[in-house]
């Protein structure tokens, strides 16, 4: 008797139909808060600049790090909910924006407390900025997304943005 054969097509559309459910059974998770930064030159900077080549009044290729604060609102005085630790790189010849990597760390955000989210992407200077959450820790571990920026405020020694994330989380 002759073995029965199987399309190599059929446990793939399989697998194209399960990988679609799943994705569509996941959560989409929504975070929402502010981003508070400290000029550097200002007291308690929490940004600096640690490479320029400042031939010309461009920005192209200089280098920021920053650990800015977390923060429920708006207000500076709003409670503290975690850092913003990562590197901003002036990389747009046309001073439009820059590339920046930022691990979000939450101290007190409630189930999220001890955990982190990862992300990359492009910062424009011009206007809202969209870029990719590619990872986190802890309760926020496998997750994928993106998030949302845009500055809310601005004053001669620090800004305001705020930060809106989408996610799901592998189960």
């Amino acid at each position: 008797m002759a073995a029965a054969r199987c399309s190599p097509v059929v446990p793939t559309l399989l697998l194209a139909i399960c990988a679609a459910a799943s994705a569509a059974d996941q959560e989409l998770t929504h975070l929402h808060f502010y981003f508070h930064e400290v000029d550097a030159g200002a007291p308690n900077a929490t940004v600096v600049n640690v490479a320029s080549l400042h031939r010309n009044a461009s920005t192209f290729g200089d280098l920021n790090v920053f650990d800015n604060a977390l923060r429920e609102g708006p207000d500076p005085a709003s409670r503290l909910i975690g850092r913003a630790q990562g590197v901003a790189a002036h990389a747009s010849l046309d001073e439009s924006g820059g590339l920046t990597a930022i691990a979000f760390s939450f101290s007190d955000y409630g189930e999220y407390s001890g955990s982190t989210l990862a992300t990359l992407g492009h910062l424009s200077v011009s206007g809202p900025s969209e870029r990719s959450i590619v990872g986190g820790t802890g309760r926020l571990r496998f997750a994928r997304g993106y998030m949302t920026s845009r500055l809310l405020s601005s004053t001669a020694t620090s800004i305001v943005v705020v930060f809106d994330m989408y996610f799901t989380l592998a189960h």
